[in-house]
């Protein structure tokens, strides 16, 4: 039996996943192995972390803690589905589908991995199977039966049979939310940023207090101004980079587009929009500050980036009339 110090830093471990705090998790997960290395549970939490890892080999490493979660106690279904969910990122298809009959065989009543071997079966061309597992999920017509249908298109890559179910079930049922959000996230992946918009503001319209809408949002209008900049627009490229860190302040704009903003106070100052390029060039300044904090970059680099924007400030400030460069220094001075 674990004991209590071991049940509490698990209990912290899954506190802090929760919150997204994954290196915290780790922490406790690490110190809770040292001290029952044995104990499946801790196996199974270590893995449910290494899956948030945005590089494959240390989701990879997850397969090893799930499979030693699973050696501890063999009836452990969850780690089955969640190392079947590991296999299925990798394409290994007979391994994951393995995993999720073994989920089936012990916990029937988990019909969410039917919407897994359904994906399964989608991949590999297998249409009627598929919809035999998804009506083991729900019966067919309501909204919930085409929302999991457009979910597991949505897994297989499938995006526009994943709209169009996804469309269904919410012409059903205007409230769902994950419909808008996974619908969103359909869009996106095939470049329809502005219907992904759209969806994430009704997704955050029925649930603001959920940060991922706005964080998506944010992140779209980057590629939204990465899209733009590459076809050489720089002032939309500008805009729309302006539009995402409004949402999300500490969103970091890509190497070969940091000069986007200050790119377009150029050209603004050169039509005469002197008011427009300082607003491009407050936006770079909260740019490089969050460069200089995330990077940890020299100080001296980081006082060369500052002076840089400064010095095009002070080039657009002059542009403006007496009475607006006036209530610009003092809103410098009240904002200090």
């Amino acid at each position: 039996m674990a004991s209590l110090e071991v049940l509490q830093l698990l209990e912290k471990a899954k506190l802090a996943y929760d919150s997204e705090n994954y290196e915290m998790a780790q922490v406790y997960l690490d110190d809770a192995l040292l001290q029952a290395p044995d104990m499946p549970e801790v196996h199974f939490w270590r893995g449910k972390v290494a899956t948030t890892d945005l590089n494959d080999e240390v989701i990879e490493t997850a397969i090893g803690d799930f499979t030693q979660a699973i050696e501890l106690k063999p009836d452990y279904w969850e780690a089955y589905f969640e190392r079947g969910k590991v296999y299925l990122y990798f394409d290994r298809l007979d391994e994951a589908e393995e995993d999720f009959l073994k989920v089936a065989q012990l916990n029937p009543n988990f019909k969410e991995v039917y919407s897994y071997l359904a994906q399964i079966e989608i991949q590999r061309g297998n249409d009627q199977k598929a919809m035999e597992y998804l009506n083991k999920v729900t019966t067919g017509g309501d909204y919930k039966y085409y929302y999991n249908l457009g979910k597991i298109f949505l897994n297989a890559k499938s995006y526009e049979a994943a709209i169009e179910n996804l469309s269904k079930a919410l012409e059903d049922n205007k409230y769902l939310v994950d419909g808008y959000y996974l619908r969103a996230k359909a869009y996106e992946a095939i470049g329809k940023y502005d219907e992904a918009i759209e969806d994430l503001k009704k997704a955050a319209t029925l649930t603001p207090e959920e940060k991922k809408y706005f964080t998506d949002m944010a992140k779209i209008y980057f590629k939204k101004a990465m899209k733009a900049a590459d076809e050489g627009d720089i002032r939309t490229a500008a805009d729309y980079f302006i539009e995402g860190l409004k949402i999300n302040y500490h969103l970091k704009i890509e190497p070969e587009y940091e000069k986007v903003l200050e790119d377009a106070a150029k050209d603004a100052m050169s039509k005469g929009e002197y008011q427009k390029a300082i607003q491009y060039l407050e936006f770079a300044e909260r740019v490089v500050d969050n460069r200089c904090v995330d990077e940890q970059l020299p100080f001296e680099e980081c006082i060369q980036l500052k002076n840089n924007v400064q010095a095009l400030m002070k080039e657009a400030e002059k542009g403006l009339p007496l009475k607006e460069r006036i209530l610009k220094k003092l809103n410098d001075i009240y904002a200090k």
